[in-house]
């Protein structure tokens, strides 16, 4: 049995030595730190020192192994060349077998490019599997391709999750107006009045003046944050505009909704009532004379469960409400928002609230509900905390959002 010793600066470095020199069939008998020896040993990191073994008979075995590969790799270089010859010989007619293939298909290929420009006027796309992030809209024939700087426009508000349909109407529309040679700043500003144009001004609470209360509804589907968006309004009317608010919830299906409502009016100093069916809606409001805002929270319904939506439309049908507001997470995804919105199509008329803002790194959604109902944008929320995390959604900041940067 061969025993040898092999320093490293380190376990890994010392083992990697003794795998190098004795192979892997090695047994590693002991590891310890050592030091130099010296003065200056004492301020110098320690080394490794690795004791490791091997038996004789693999060492020989390894060594004989060694040498039949050379041999073979002797007999083999020898083969080849005697066979150079004969292999060159075939490989030159194997070429020229492979040249006349390649021409054929040369030719072929132009055959079907040829004919595919001819029925469509244009190269064939490519081939290739990894589409771009954001593909180029589709074009009419009698259209031209867009310009680089409306291309980059036009991927950013994709990127934004704006609707393609949406996106190519707002190009267009700069294309139209002021051309594809147009300059960045140009594009942008003509973006920038049309988005903030679709966008609108956002409307908050209208309270009356002949003081009776303004009765508000939220609406809207499971799990966006209603009866949190509720609780910070009542919060920001009541401590910052010195209002006198009411609460009422006909929240009793989701565990704990009552509860939670509750210990947001305790905080609060306001009064709460709890209904169960619609026709006891109007008996809840009046119980609220006094007061100059009073705002209901509803229960999550799908649209699916038909007779929970329609229990749903009654309420909302009784409480005849000053305001109806659509409370819609910003986080849902393109394909949901349109079932959402068209399944409260029912509702004659709304302005939208979008909560989560703060999870979501992408904001087409807001763009896109506003385009398809055209009913005027309210709050944002941007966290859970009440009253702090909500604010009138600020146009100027989302229009540059959605447009992004050009590179």
């Amino acid at each position: 049995m061969k025993i040898r010793r092999y320093m490293g600066s380190n376990t890994q470095e010392a083992i990697l030595k003794v795998k190098m020199d004795l192979g892997n069939e090695a047994v590693i008998l002991n590891t310890r730190k050592v030091r130099k020896r010296g003065l200056l040993s004492f301020f110098a990191k320690p080394m490794v020192e690795v004791l490791a073994a091997i038996d004789d008979d693999i060492s020989t075995k390894k060594e004989t192994v060694k040498k039949v590969e050379t041999n073979k790799q002797k007999e083999s270089s020898t083969q080849k060349e005697i066979n150079f010859k004969t292999n060159s010989e075939q490989k030159e007619e194997k070429i020229d077998v492979l040249e006349n293939k390649v021409n054929n298909m040369e030719t072929m290929l132009k055959k079907i490019y040829e004919q595919f420009q001819n029925n469509t006027g244009s190269a064939p796309a490519s081939t290739s599997t990894s589409a771009p992030v954001s593909a180029p809209p589709r074009q009419e024939k009698t259209e031209r391709p867009y310009s680089k700087v409306l291309m980059q426009f036009y991927n950013n508000l994709i990127k934004n999750e704006v609707e393609e349909e949406i996106a190519k109407k707002l190009i267009d529309t700069v294309s139209k107006k002021i051309g594809d040679t147009t300059s960045i700043n140009d594009a942008a500003s003509m973006l920038y009045s049309l988005i903030s144009g679709i966008l609108g001004k956002p409307e908050t609470i209208g309270l009356k003046e002949d003081k009776k209360p303004t009765v508000i509804i939220f609406v809207g589907p499971t799990g966006v944050g209603k009866t949190t968006t509720l609780a910070k309004i009542a919060a920001n009317y009541s401590l910052n505009l010195r209002k006198n608010v009411g609460l009422i919830t006909a929240d009793t299906y989701r565990i704990a909704a009552v509860e939670q409502l509750k210990t947001y009016a305790e905080i609060l100093g306001l009064p709460v009532n709890v209904i169960y069916a619609p026709n006891e809606i109007k008996d809840a409001i009046s119980l609220y004379a006094d007061k100059d805002v009073v705002l209901i929270d509803t229960a999550g319904r799908s649209y699916r469960n038909k007779s929970q939506f329609d229990e749903l439309k009654a309420l909302i049908a009784a409480s005849e409400a000053d305001e109806v507001y659509l409370v819609m997470s910003s986080t849902t995804s393109v394909r949901n928002c349109n079932d959402i919105l068209q399944n409260y199509s029912f509702l004659k008329d709304y302005k939208l609230i979008f909560t989560k803002l703060d999870e979501s790194q992408v904001n087409g959604i807001i763009l896109n509900t506003k385009f398809r109902t055209g009913k005027n944008l309210s709050f944002v929320t941007t966290g859970q905390c009440v009253p702090d995390d909500i604010e009138v959604l600020n146009i100027d900041k989302m229009t540059k959002n959605l447009l992004g940067s050009i590179s």
